[in-house]
């Protein structure tokens, strides 16, 4: 088959793109430090901590961990990402995110509505020209120019004959790269990162890929300081699986909800979509920045006061997004590493408490019996049910040591890697100090009542928020320990009136408090 110069040099263009794609090694260097070490305990030493013995969300929180470590690293190959802030865009697939950072910056730059499995993590950064570097599978560097972009996602190769037939097929290249970074002057803000996500889905949506899996999404969310989150006006309103999806993102994050593709609805009704996502929001006990409406199609909005409205929010957009960009840059890197180690610590010292009370209860069954029993058969059966909760003790102290000692380690490799790289990271003795955030009574309360199947009157949360309000709890201990926690159960028993006759009870109680 014989090809036009055109065509030609058009199917040299795109053999050069794949096989820029694909390459299994990168020709410049990938990382400044060694991190052979750091994967080493991630991947392999502190899953063997937990072996056999694990909270039962576990998973959620390595999977989370894991994520932050892939941040950290987008971070050490892509330095033009230290000192910004991220602002990620998540939501439903094809929810409007990357249509409106088209808008925003003025220009289509990024693919929308695509497939799930095409779609890349595509960070975008501020930069003095146009440059597109990409991360692919096999963790090599792929130089690309801005138009590959659409390329990578939509399909690339597909060539047509004066006859307007196809000569060749399209192929897309998504399931090839992990990431994507993108430097361009069109970008309006020097201390930020915009992340646009592939966005979530459930393992049984027919739109669920790996690239759009809910732990990956949640990870990349989980990572960033500020979430733009969408809702396109068609909804009508936040959808469930929405509210419930968002309910497993920290809640020190702030969120600012966009009402998307706003030119499909006539003000009445996007006045309406707003309140209801406001009302919706709150019902949920779900913190937010403020929820706006956005459109890049407002050309084609004929109602002058829907115009108005969307200009107004766009304003507002911009004004609290310029706030975040006035936001001095905190790593969260050790704040969010810590959180696994937190949870695994307060999971070992509550099974060590339940063991040691096991223990105390057979041992005073033990001597009880002793007195008045003379059968020796099942004194030693007794005797043996202490020796193995006595050893199951002496293991989860040893387990609890092993995660105190991992994760000294783990923090001075990676304050090592941080320090040459430029990432802010503290000392490994300052990370004793970072403790996990303290949880709302009341929202214990409703996920243990969820969780167990009890249906409560309507009205009982109110009444029980209503009696907490006026509660000042003073605290003398550091949180996330023991005695924090005995402190914390001490005051709550004392507020709620509970005679503390049953240590069990205690005990449980205490427990619940720090899941």
């Amino acid at each position: 088959m014989c090809y036009s110069e055109e065509q030609y040099k058009k199917l040299l263009y795109n053999f050069e793109l794949l096989s820029n794609v694909i390459r299994a090694k990168s020709t410049t260097k990938q990382f400044k430090a060694d991190l052979s070490r750091l994967e080493e305990i991630i991947k392999k030493r502190i899953p063997e901590i937990w072996k056999g013995n694990a909270p039962e969300d576990i998973f959620e929180l390595y999977s989370d961990f894991k994520a932050e470590y892939e941040r950290f690293r987008d971070f050490i190959l892509y330095d033009k990402l230290i000192g910004k802030n991220i602002v990620a865009l998540g939501g439903g697939f094809s929810s409007g995110k990357s249509s409106f950072l088209n808008g925003l910056m003025g220009r289509s730059v990024l693919p929308s509505d695509i497939d799930p499995s095409t779609s890349v993590p595509t960070f975008i950064v501020k930069g003095n020209q146009h440059e597109v570097l990409g991360i692919n599978v096999f963790d090599s560097k792929v130089k690309m120019q801005p138009k590959d972009i659409k390329k990578v996602s939509y399909g690339f190769g597909e060539i047509e004959n004066d006859n307007n037939e196809k000569i060749t097929g399209a192929v897309t290249l998504g399931h090839i790269l992990e990431s994507i970074f993108f430097s361009t002057t069109l970008h309006a803000y020097d201390n930020i990162a915009f992340l646009d996500t592939p966005g979530y889905s459930k393992a049984d949506s027919e739109k669920y890929s790996v690239k759009t899996d809910e732990q990956i999404a949640r990870g990349q969310l989980n990572s960033s300081n500020y979430i733009l989150w969408f809702i396109p006006a068609e909804a009508g309103n936040i959808k469930d699986a929405d509210i419930e999806f968002i309910k497993t993102l920290r809640k020190d994050i702030p969120k600012l909800f966009i009402v998307s593709k706003s030119d499909k609805r006539r003000l009445p009704d996007l006045t309406n979509i707003v309140d209801k996502i406001k009302e919706t929001l709150d019902l949920k006990k779900i913190d937010y920045v403020d929820v706006m409406v956005f459109s890049n199609k407002i050309e084609q909005i004929a109602e002058k006061e829907s115009v108005k409205l969307i200009n107004n929010d766009l304003k507002r957009i911009r004004a609290q997004l310029e706030k975040w960009n006035q936001q001095k840059y905190q790593s969260n890197f050790a704040k969010n590493f810590k959180r696994l180690f937190i949870r695994l610590k307060e999971y070992y010292e509550n099974e060590i408490d339940e063991k040691s009370f096991d223990v105390e209860r057979l041992n005073w069954s033990l001597m009880s019996l002793s007195k008045f029993l003379d059968d020796k058969e099942i004194l030693n059966r007794l005797q043996g049910m202490v020796n193995e909760k006595n050893r199951d003790v002496v293991e989860l102290k040893n387990i609890n040591q092993k995660l105190k000692d991992l994760q000294t380690e783990f923090f001075t490799e990676i304050k090592i890697i941080a320090d040459i790289v430029g990432i802010e990271m503290p000392e490994p003795s300052e990370i004793d100090l970072i403790t996990e955030d303290i949880r709302n009574p009341l929202q214990i309360f409703e996920e243990y009542n969820k969780k167990n199947g009890i249906i409560i009157e309507d009205g009982l949360s109110d009444l029980l928020q209503e009696e907490f309000s006026d509660i000042k709890p003073v605290i003398n201990v550091s949180p996330g320990g023991s005695e924090y926690k005995k402190e914390l159960l001490s005051i709550l028993l004392d507020n709620c009136n509970v005679a503390p006759k049953d240590i069990r009870i205690n005990n449980i109680l205490s427990k619940k408090l720090t899941q």
